[in-house]
């Protein structure tokens, strides 16, 4: 029997498998389970490629991954099929196929994600300042710090600390990035650690078969991983990414993920390096390749940040809205009051309430 193990996201998983005479491990299971309460919907039909989803890892029970590749061979006696295509399965599915006696042809592929080269540095450098504004010297360090991505050979992910106060262009930066590397049609991959203080996402980082931070990556679209609020993550948890910050390499009770070439961000609120290595300890703060400080938004980026946010939240009304809000000089009256304003958090949600108010008299 010939066996595919592919790992890389599912959409392209998708590309690789036939597009006729397949099933799901899925709706095998549910027939077999049937068949053995002595329920037997139809005839067993035949086909020639069954394909393993790593969604369906977990709709199944642990005696069923313990024992999958003789549970293959059984539905293959059934069924009949031929070929088996298996999506990032889980280390016991794959120590199994490879110390197997049965007759197997086993091959595996590999995604490769698109790496970082000197036209995406270039269009990083060029995009910056319209899409975060009042951070030159931000772009500069991140520019430096990822430029020997771009090197042959270079395998080793690249690990940034993006410090400073809240709402000044963090994670936009993240957003930037990952549409420039991968378009508008690919998620950034982001977690937000400031949810990590109980046994559950214990397990989820740790290691747990049906929902885990190692089955996310390892079904990741694309190469660039946002670790959010990373200043906010319960201390315990540092220790889980020792290897996937030196090495590229996250490993759990279930997968063994390998993450060449990533670009790894973390955001955090501190105000300076010393306060970062006294709050998470040196062994884990030794293993950034940089930290990169985002400063107060000045006068002038808070002005840009005003002008972004009313031209698109002015998309968002109907036209007779748009036409009237639009001789209402909202900018005008926004401007005095933007020395109050610490972010583009703030910016925002002041635009919007500044908007509504001229409509909410006109009810």
């Amino acid at each position: 029997m010939n066996m595919t193990i592919f790992y890389g996201p599912v959409e392209e998983f998708e590309k690789i498998i036939p597009e006729e005479k397949t099933n799901t491990l899925s709706w095998i299971v549910k027939e077999i389970d049937l068949l053995h309460q002595g329920i037997r919907l139809k005839e067993f039909e035949a086909f020639h490629s069954l394909i393993v989803y790593s969604d369906e890892y977990s709709g199944v029970k642990d005696h069923f991954i313990e024992g999958f590749i003789n549970n293959i061979f059984e539905y293959k006696s059934f069924y009949g099929f031929e070929e088996v295509y298996i999506h990032n399965p889980p280390k016991r599915i794959v120590d199994q196929l490879k110390n197997s006696k049965l007759k197997i042809s086993l091959s595996t592929k590999e995604f490769e994600y698109k790496k970082m080269t000197r036209e995406t540095l270039a269009s990083i450098k060029y995009n910056f300042d319209s899409e975060v504004f009042g951070q030159e010297t931000a772009k500069n360090e991140i520019l430096q710090t990822l430029y020997p991505l771009i090197n042959v050979g270079n395998q080793k992910p690249v690990v940034l600390m993006l410090y400073g106060p809240a709402g000044v262009g963090k994670t936009e930066t993240a957003k930037l990035m990952n549409k420039i590397l991968y378009g508008n049609k690919t998620d950034l991959f982001r977690i937000q650690l400031s949810m990590f203080h109980n046994d559950t996402f214990s397990s989820y980082l740790f290691g747990d078969r049906t929902n885990s931070f190692a089955k996310d990556l390892i079904d990741r679209e694309a190469n660039l991983i946002l670790l959010d609020e990373f200043d906010k993550a319960n201390p315990i948890f540092y220790s889980a990414f020792y290897q996937l910050f030196d090495e590229g390499r996250f490993v759990d009770k279930y997968y063994d993920v390998k993450l060449d070439n990533a670009i790894i961000l973390c955001t955090s609120n501190y105000q300076n390096t010393r306060e970062i290595e006294e709050s998470l300890g040196s062994a884990i703060y030794s293993r950034f390749d940089n930290f990169v400080k985002y400063r107060p938004l000045s006068a002038v980026a808070k002005k840009k940040i005003m002008q972004r946010s009313y031209e698109s939240e002015l998309k968002r009304f109907n036209e007779e809205d748009r036409e009237f809000l639009e001789k209402e000089e909202i900018l005008e009256k926004m401007t005095p009051v933007l020395n109050q304003l610490h972010n583009a958090r703030e910016i925002n949600k002041f635009m919007k309430r500044l908007l509504s108010f001229p409509l909410i008299e006109r009810i």
